[in-house]
Order: C-alpha cells, then structure tokens, then sequence
C-alpha cells in the first residue's frame, strides 16, 4: 500500500508564497533591467542634443549678450542696458560651460543591447538580487554585487556580467539555508521587500518620463519614426536663428560706434 505524503499547512504556504515572490521577482528584474536601459538611452541622447542642439545654442545666446553689450554702450547712462547686457552675458557663459562640460565631440551610438545581454542580464539579477537575502548583511552584500551587475550592462560588457554570475556561483553567499518555517518567513519578507522595490523602480521610472529630455526623446524617435531626424530640424531653425542675431548684431554695432569687447572670441 502505497502511502501519499501529504503536506503541512505551513509547506502549503511555503509552496503558495514561493510562487508568489517568483512572479514577483520575474517582475522585479524586467523593471531592473527596464531603469538602466532608459537611463542610458537618455545619457545616449543627451550626449547628441548637446553636440548638435546645444553648440548652436551657445554660439545663439553668445550673439544675444553681445547685442546687448553693443546698446548698452551706445547708451552709457542706460542703467536698465547695463544690467540687461549683463543678464544676456550670465546666461551665455552658463549655456556656454554646460554645453562645454557635456557635449561629446563625436557623435554617440545609440545604446541597443544585444538580446544575449539582456538574458544575462536577467540569469545574474536572478541569483544576485537583494531581495533574495535572507539576511541584511547578505542584502548590503548584494547591493555591491548587484551595482557591479549594472555598470557592466550599462558598458554593454557580457565578459564581465559572465565573470560576475561565475564568481557567485562559486562564493559562499550563494548557499542558503533550509528548513520550512525559516523559509516562510524568509519568503514573506522577501515579498515584501521585492514589493517596495517594484513600487520604487516604477516611481524612478515615472520621474525620468517627466524631465524635458526624456519628452524630447521621445519626440525625437517618432520622428525617426516618420523617416526625419528632429534634431538635425532644430539644428536648422537655430541656424536661421543665427543667421538673424549675426545681422542684428550688425546694425547695433554700426548704431553704437565701436563693438564692445565682451564676449567676442
């Protein structure tokens, strides 16, 4: 006669709570790998707006302070001139050092991750997540593991995401313990770690879908959609932008006798 283990009530809800961190945890690392792709497709982005974009900007409000400079010294007692020549300049030099500290000389690639990267992406989240410590020390300890996880996938370096899943799979932190009420409360903590996760990645995500870039952004790639490049349109109309301060510089310095020397370069 055979005999049909059945199992206690606590192994049932080890076996329900188990699957309900697994989907969880599949939920957990799509949003993982979902916040660096965004991030790093906006820093891609970013990196070319400046180039292209914000180099104009910079020579446009150049010639904006310069105009100013000219009628403030074709009116030396204007103090309103003065201070406005002196607004237009601040604001030039800021446009000026942000595009300086930013803009990339050369155009940058747009960051498409290989398939095989974002599946090893998932395997090493899989064993490296913090949410799957079973103690704070081995959550810190994760953390560490999983940044490094991060930066190699942000560099597109599947070598060293490999290297990364090899190293844990040999160190002493991949062994976890057993026995079935340890585990349950290690699951049900677990759970609702990974649910605070989930609602704090999809709140960073949310953050980023607000900012200006991530709305140019996305203009930009329905544009590319529809066969235009958006910022090589923009490029345009701020040459035509240009082209019309250069000739209103000209009349305001023909006006006001000599050009200032401010700002020249």
């Amino acid at each position: 006669m055979r005999i049909v283990k059945t199992q206690s009530p606590e192994e049932a809800e080890l076996a329900s709570k188990r699957a309900e961190l697994a989907a969880l945890q599949l939920e957990l690392i799509e949003l993982e790998l979902d916040l660096p792709t965004l991030e790093q497709e906006l820093a891609a982005f970013r990196g070319n707006y400046l180039r292209i974009v914000g180099r104009r900007y910079a020579v446009l409000d150049d010639i904006k302070a310069r105009i100013a400079e000219a009628r403030a010294a074709g009116r030396p007692a204007d103090d309103e001139a003065r201070q406005e020549a002196r607004r237009t300049r601040d604001a030039a030099e800021q446009t000026a050092q942000q595009v300086s500290d930013a803009a990339p000389e050369k155009p940058v690639p747009a960051f498409a991750p290989p398939a095989s990267l974002r599946t090893l992406f998932r395997a090493a989240a899989r064993m490296l997540h913090p949410d799957l410590a079973p103690t704070e020390e081995d959550r810190l300890r994760r953390h560490e593991w999983m940044a490094k996880v991060n930066e190699a996938y942000k560099r597109e370096d599947e070598e060293a995401l490999k290297r990364l899943v090899e190293e844990w799979e040999a160190s002493p932190e991949s062994v976890e313990g057993t026995g079935v009420a340890t585990e349950l409360v290690r699951v049900i903590r677990q759970i609702a770690q990974a649910r605070r996760s989930i609602a704090n990645i999809r709140s960073r995500i949310e953050e980023v879908k607000k900012t200006e870039l991530y709305s140019l952004c996305t203009r930009y790639r329905q544009a590319q959609d529809e066969g235009r490049n958006l910022l090589e349109e923009i490029a345009a109309d701020l040459d035509v932008r240009i082209a019309d301060a250069k000739a209103e510089l000209a009349v305001v310095e023909g006006a006001s006798g000599d050009a200032p020397e401010a700002g020249r370069g």
